[in-house]
């Protein structure tokens, strides 16, 4: 009984997993545009190739070997990456489950984890995406700095905090919203009582530890030969990127509705503004508190850093991920002390936690019947993977070593047909107008002629993004209002029509993919 007792709510966070999980399951759907790249970028990689030096993304080193490290564990299939990825967010969970805890009772922990995990379920769609696996290193930068925080200053545990979260950093670099508000607190806590020296040194500290993956990852790519490029693509290009296309500013509270986390984001956000007037009254009484103030800090930060390319991708909410579990373990606490004038840390039990541990177990395999019936299913089909109609008729209808142009980047059925893309920038013409336009175009058109793919896949009409390589699809979309205005059309790309036209033509169209097979003139 004692082991179960224990054992309870880790059994929860388990199931909390899986269902946050449900989605990425690889027997009944195709990965996301976004995982389906990474999954094709980790399979490059097993084989042999160099980021940005064999392909090219704006994404740091991160994501791609995590990938290629998921493929390792399940000899190329998708299901060892959904492995890692059950890892990384288990992992989370519970660190968060234990921090939470010692600071405020099981009680707020299990709360704040649940609604960490149901918006982590609303967000995280097919899953395998940078944020997902920057949440285990940002959670273990917070639960050190919360082991300490208005209790120590220990120089040796702010280099740790800096350096996991620089290791969040090199998956996308604005996943450290954490670490700008423990930056942000320190120095409004320490300046406030005037101690200067004192914020210079923490924030060495933290920027020496932050520096360290850095500084090794570009040892790894200097000894590559392409340090320059990497430290471009991952940071520098970015900001191209974000500039790019006018912010939909008034669209940044878009995480709060139908693209982010929906009720359990405005629930923060409540307690976020209850946290703001509690400390402007302690303010007023001459009170500050580096946790306090971290927690004021924090919310609006991520607010910021998930909203700052002006593009509203779900996935890019899953940074609020802690937050959410902070604030609401916070709320629970708060709320709990003025009920029972108690602190939920002294009051709450084992016995209890086991109860709404065991309690929300239930209510999770009652109210998500679909979910548990898909894990069935999968077991019973041997774990095997789902290959969408394109991706299977490319596959036999093509030898291994035929290379694929997919040309709206679905890289996803490069990943799945197990067929190479003969171009280093994989996302032209997606990228738009930047410092790299030129260099992306005349590469782009170089790998294209110099050695021409067997098969050429155009999805662009099912999602109008990019004009379509075929003349007539490509009528259609411009006629269509409101289409053409939308679209990036670089200078170069009538060269691209052109080639595609003499040199190809149509063999078949699959869900609105039209699948070009080059031909011998």
């Amino acid at each position: 009984m004692t082991k179960l007792r224990v054992a309870l709510p880790y059994i929860f966070l388990f199931l909390l997993t899986a269902l946050a999980l449900d989605l990425a399951n690889p027997f009944f759907d195709k990965p996301a545009r976004d995982g389906g790249f990474f999954l094709y970028a980790g399979n490059q990689i097993v084989d042999g190739k160099i980021p940005y030096q064999d392909f090219w993304d704006s994404k740091g080193p991160g994501i791609f070997y995590i990938n290629a490290l998921g493929l390792l564990i399940g000899g190329g299939s998708r299901w060892g990456v959904w492995l890692v990825e059950f890892i990384c967010l288990f992992g989370t969970l519970w660190l968060l489950y234990n921090t939470l805890s010692k600071r405020w009772g099981m009680g707020a922990a299990l709360f704040g984890a649940t609604l960490a995990g149901l918006g982590l379920k609303t967000v995280l769609g097919y899953g395998n995406y940078t944020e997902e696996y920057a949440l285990l290193f940002n959670a273990a930068g917070l639960a050190l700095f919360l082991s300490m925080v208005d209790v120590e200053r220990n120089y040796w545990k702010y280099i740790w905090v800096g350096a996991l979260f620089g290791l969040s950093f090199t998956f996308r670099a604005n996943n450290i919203g954490g670490l700008v508000a423990i930056f942000g607190a320190i120095f409004f806590y320490y300046g406030f009582k005037r101690h200067y020296a004192e914020v210079l040194r923490i924030l060495l500290a933290t920027l020496a530890g932050f520096a360290l993956p850095l500084i090794l990852w570009t040892l790894y790519f200097a000894i590559l030969g392409d340090a320059w490029e990497m430290i471009y693509a991952s940071i520098i290009f970015n900001f191209s990127y974000s500039a790019a296309k006018d912010r939909e500013w008034l669209d940044i509270f878009g995480g709060f509705g139908r693209y982010g986390m929906g009720w359990v984001g405005w629930f923060t956000l409540l307690v976020w503004f209850g946290l703001v007037i509690r400390a402007l009254v302690n303010f007023m009484q001459r009170k500050v508190v580096v946790f306090e103030t971290f927690l004021i800090l924090w919310f609006p930060v991520e607010i910021i850093l998930s909203n700052l390319s002006g593009r509203n991708f779900t996935h890019y909410y899953i940074s609020w991920t802690l937050a959410v579990a902070v604030y609401s373990a916070f709320a629970f606490a708060e709320v709990w002390q003025l009920l029972f004038k108690v602190p939920a840390l002294e009051s709450w039990s084992d016995n209890v936690s086991v109860f709404v541990s065991a309690a929300i177990v239930v209510m999770l395999l009652i109210f998500s019947p679909t979910t548990w019936s898909r894990y069935m299913g999968t077991i019973r089909a041997g774990g095997s993977e789902f290959i969408d109609p394109v991706s299977a008729y490319i596959r036999d209808n093509s030898k291994p070593e035929d290379r694929l142009l997919t040309w709206y980047p679905e890289m996803g059925v490069n990943f799945m047909a197990g067929r190479v893309s003969p171009v280093k920038y994989l996302y032209y013409p997606l990228f738009l107008d930047g410092s790299l336009t030129k260099e992306i175009e005349d590469r782009y058109y170089d790998d294209l002629t110099t050695n021409p793919p067997e098969l050429i896949l155009d999805c662009s009409r099912s999602v109008d993004a990019i004009p379509s390589l075929d003349a007539t699809t490509r009528e259609a979309q411009y006629a269509t209002p409101g289409v053409k205005r939308k679209m990036y059309i670089p200078p170069g790309m009538d060269e691209v029509f052109e080639f595609v036209e003499q040199n190809y033509q149509i063999e078949n169209t699959i869900d609105e993919c039209i699948i070009f097979r080059f031909t011998e003139n």
